[in-house]
């Protein structure tokens, strides 16, 4: 995600959160979004610059924030370009799998382990439905999640034919986890990925 989707996206849930409670803070913002509250604190601030919010002070030393009419806008706007970025994601991501699960299939192919706990790897996942292939475990990257829609977590060192990285979050350091555990199993992505894993290793080769 480059700096301006990140920005976009910051903004766009700081709108929807205090449009679901004016009673929010800053506190609770920076929880809800999971950044600190100093860039919290910062993005408030830029909100308010553009006429987004305002803010009024109540007992108790305490804020309450409000959406303008503007505000409101823009909350919509971001929600429908986001939503129309996910389409546009989920179609690319699905072909892309596609043409990689074909030639897996082609070299014979039966059982995948997918590298992965987001988005990315959902689909992976439902693009396998309609192949002869099976995900038989999920290598986690969180260190939370225990499933992907309905695969379970990789547990030990499942027999499988390929790894398959389908993750956008820190795909190049899934990637070399993946090589160093997955021992003589090749290491695969989609080509969605290629630019986003291919790009740390030319840089390090100057």
């Amino acid at each position: 995600m480059d700096r301006q989707a990140r920005d976009d996206a910051i903004i766009r849930d700081i709108l929807e959160c205090i449009a679901d409670s004016a009673e929010v803070n800053q506190r609770d913002l920076s929880k809800e979004l999971g950044i600190a509250l100093g860039m919290t604190n910062a993005y408030i601030k830029r909100c308010m610059k553009k006429g987004l919010i305002k803010v009024r002070q109540v007992p108790a030393r305490r804020y309450r924030y409000y959406l303008t009419p503007k505000g409101f806008s823009e909350k919509a706007r971001l929600a429908a370009e986001y939503f129309s970025d996910s389409l546009k994601f989920f179609r690319r991501a699905r072909q892309s799998f596609d043409r990689l699960y074909g030639e897996l299939e082609a070299n014979g192919a039966r059982r995948i382990v997918l590298c992965g706990c987001d988005e990315m790897a959902e689909i992976a996942v439902l693009c396998a439905l309609d192949t002869r292939l099976t995900p038989v475990g999920v290598l986690r990257g969180d260190g939370k999640t225990t499933e992907v829609a309905g695969v379970q977590a990789l547990d030990g060192q499942p027999a499988a034919d390929f790894w398959v990285i389908a993750t956008m979050l820190d795909a190049p350091a899934v990637h070399e986890a993946a090589l160093a555990a997955a021992g003589a199993v090749p290491v695969t992505y989609p080509d969605i990925l290629r630019a986003v894993i291919a790009r740390p290793k030319a840089a390090a080769s100057h």
